[in-house]
């Protein structure tokens, strides 16, 4: 007898926290949530919306979150609700999750690479275009124009395209004096429409102080505004100049030349987010509900590893905090233990004691989780589906 591939089965029945029979609400700390789970706060997530879409509306710009934080359709549906124009994605499986379920604009931030994610990204444009959804792809040199211009002539329909520039992260994007160029080969081609130019300045992570955070900030603005003005002198439109981060969106406005803007982590919040001057902490959405699972004088293990939290570290917080107790700090990570150690004067929680642990970089997270629990004033009231998890090619 045939049976389906181990791999097929496995998808399938991908073990959850929750069992899917269990009905909502129930209480955070119903034994019928199992453990390591991560729980979001939708009030809190409702007010980050609610601020971020605000922050664009006074300064006069979009607003188009990037998906790669929550992954997930129906945080998607709820910042759309808000006012956002469209999604931001990483990659072709991650677009696709988001076009799949209904978003009907999608911003691909990522150059596209090679043969198997063209074919992707060829099957893509024929599944928006079937929903009528708008993908806009994004270039940072000749080589990928070119590619894009077989690609656009293979699936026979016009396929936007923006620049990617560099305004120093020094990681992708093509040099600011280079942007016209790359600009006349996209509309070298009647089946490549350029839409614009965007950019990413990560480096504000490295700032050490909030001054330090708005020069990169103020920085970014100059750059891209100063590379609409050299398109726009050289005779092109340029309908969208798109920045800003979670980080650097609340220094940019409309006044700068920028239209748009694409942060991602708002949503949910985290540590480095926090240590960053971009919120408050009350504005962390997200936490990890781990069990104490082994004591040992002043050690305490739980069963959120780095296959929950990640490797991601932060001198101040190191693996995560646990919220409520910061005399409790992480020691090491393995693959399901989390190890920490309790300060001498205080109680060491007992083997079974749930814990709540707030994320360095909930980014990550969120692509180890086939759903997470949407939390409000201590109930369970919503599953969320992670739809693009493990979507990173």
């Amino acid at each position: 007898m045939n049976s389906a591939p181990a791999s097929h089965v496995l998808r399938r029945e991908l073990p959850i926290p929750l069992d899917r029979d269990v009905e909502l609400p129930i209480e955070v700390g119903d034994e019928r949530m199992d453990t390591p789970a991560i729980l979001v706060d939708l009030d809190v997530v409702d007010a980050n919306i609610a601020r971020f879409a605000g922050i664009a509306a006074r300064t006069g710009l979009s607003l188009r979150p990037h998906g790669k934080t929550h992954k997930s359709v129906a945080m998607a549906r709820r910042q759309i609700a808000a006012g956002a124009t469209g999604i931001t994605a990483s990659g072709v499986a991650e677009a696709a999750a988001f076009v799949g379920g209904g978003i009907g604009d999608v911003l691909l931030a990522y150059p596209l690479v090679g043969s198997r994610k063209l074919d992707r990204a060829a099957r893509l444009l024929d599944q928006a275009a079937e929903r009528s959804a708008v993908v806009t792809l994004v270039s940072d040199s000749a080589e990928i124009v070119e590619s894009y211009r077989v690609l656009a002539h293979r699936v026979g329909r016009r396929i936007p395209v923006m620049v990617e520039v560099d305004t120093g992260m020094h990681r992708v994007g093509a040099d600011p004096a280079g942007v016209v160029k790359l600009a006349a080969s996209i509309c070298a081609d009647p089946l490549l429409d350029f839409r614009g130019v965007l950019t990413h300045a990560g480096h504000s992570h490295d700032a050490s102080d909030e001054p330090g955070i708005e020069a990169v900030a103020r920085q970014e603005a100059r750059v891209m505004g100063a590379v609409r003005e050299e398109l726009e002198a050289a005779g092109f439109d340029v309908p969208t100049v798109s920045a800003g981060s979670t980080i650097t969106a609340p220094y940019l406005s409309a006044a700068d030349g920028i239209t748009e803007v694409r942060p991602g982590t708002y949503i949910y919040n985290d540590l480095r987010t926090l240590g960053c001057f971009a919120c408050t902490p009350e504005a962390i959405a997200a936490y990890a509900l781990a069990t104490v699972v082994s004591t040992d004088d002043r050690r305490i293990t739980v069963d959120a590893g780095n296959k929950t939290l990640t490797m991601t570290k932060e001198a101040t917080y190191g693996f995560g905090h646990l919220s409520g107790r910061p005399g409790i700090s992480f020691t090491r990570l393995s693959e399901e233990h989390g190890v920490m150690r309790v300060e001498d004067d205080l109680p060491v929680p007992a083997v079974g004691q749930k814990v709540k642990i707030l994320p360095i970089h909930v980014c990550v997270w969120m692509d180890l989780q086939p759903e997470v629990y949407g939390v409000r004033r201590g109930r369970i009231v919503e599953r969320i589906t992670v739809d693009a998890m493990r979507h990173s090619l």
